[in-house]
């Protein structure tokens, strides 16, 4: 059974410009890319609406085969194998899941996240923030620039120079930073292991109701310690797969430190990491920059 990536589309053009970033995972894995968009079923809405005419779903399935159709006639011109389908739902991210869920064959949903407000829902997207909570696999978000739009014509793939691993050295952290070596050894990309120091729980106490206060000053002690640790871990990971790898320890959040190196030059970067491992600051990250970040289910 051929493995799918899908890529939920609503007819913008913002939530095109997933698609290079789902191109290449898709043909890095020999993937299927389904493409599919949300409609809502006959009946819908229940209230009548007077200047909906009668024939409306008609005209939306029919809508949504053609533009799904030039949509995937663009990927195909890249070698990629493209499937589409439509889906009922009066709510986009309930059926995007539970597609997800029906189809064992799913490793990866990849979708642009349309949030603009402070958290939760409002800073992903509610579509975004619905299939977050409950995706049964792996998820790649963009939250891209707010006139971003994919050119016409044939979707190129993207590709990735350095593969960013939030890091701590937990089990988990390990498993990520497995996937994430495999993704390095597919592109030719190098590596950087990023890292906070680990603070006192009182401290971390604190950090939960952090706003825009600044962090609490880390220990010069425990910032060695990290680096120390990072620099071994990046030995090991260079001596085996001849990777080329980066280590950071910072004060701030590894995707503070991305956003102030980086700067407006993310378009090669690509973080990896889990749901499980995913704080705050890495939600604030994905609202404010155009970096993609691949939550892997493990």
């Amino acid at each position: 059974m051929q493995s799918q990536v899908i890529v939920p589309l609503d007819g913008s053009t913002y939530a095109e410009t997933i698609l290079p970033h789902a191109l290449f995972f898709a043909l890095q894995t020999q993937s299927v890319l389904t493409l599919l968009r949300v409609i809502l079923p006959p009946g819908e809405p229940e209230y009548a609406v007077p200047y909906i005419p009668d024939d409306w779903y008609e005209g939306e399935v029919s809508w949504t085969k053609n533009y799904l159709n030039n949509v995937a006639t663009r990927l195909q011109a890249q070698g990629a194998r493209v499937q589409m389908q439509h889906l009922e739902g009066t709510v986009a991210g309930a059926a995007i899941t539970s597609y997800a869920e029906q189809h064992a064959d799913v490793q990866l949903i990849a979708l642009a996240s349309h949030g603009r407000g402070a958290g939760g829902r409002l800073l992903l997207g509610s579509v975004a923030g619905d299939v977050f909570a409950s995706a049964p696999t792996s998820l790649l978000l963009l939250h891209p620039p707010k006139d971003e739009q994919t050119p016409s014509g044939p979707i190129t793939s993207a590709s990735y120079q350095t593969i960013v691993v939030p890091f701590h050295g937990t089990a988990l952290g390990e498993r990520v930073l497995e996937q994430a070596t495999t993704l390095a050894l597919a592109c030719h990309a190098s590596v950087l292991l990023a890292a906070v120091p680990s603070l006192p729980l009182f401290e971390q106490e604190i950090l939960l109701d952090e706003r825009e206060e600044p962090r609490p000053r880390v220990p010069a002690h425990a910032e060695m310690k990290q680096a120390d640790f990072l620099a071994d871990q990046a030995e090991r990971l260079r001596s085996s797969t001849g990777l080329t790898v980066q280590t950071a320890v910072t004060e701030e959040n590894p995707e503070a430190f991305i956003e102030r190196y980086y700067g407006h030059h993310q378009q090669h970067l690509l973080m990896v990491t889990t749901r499980e491992q995913a704080e705050h600051q890495v939600m604030r990250f994905l609202h404010q920059s155009t970096v993609p970040v691949l939550f892997v289910a493990l």
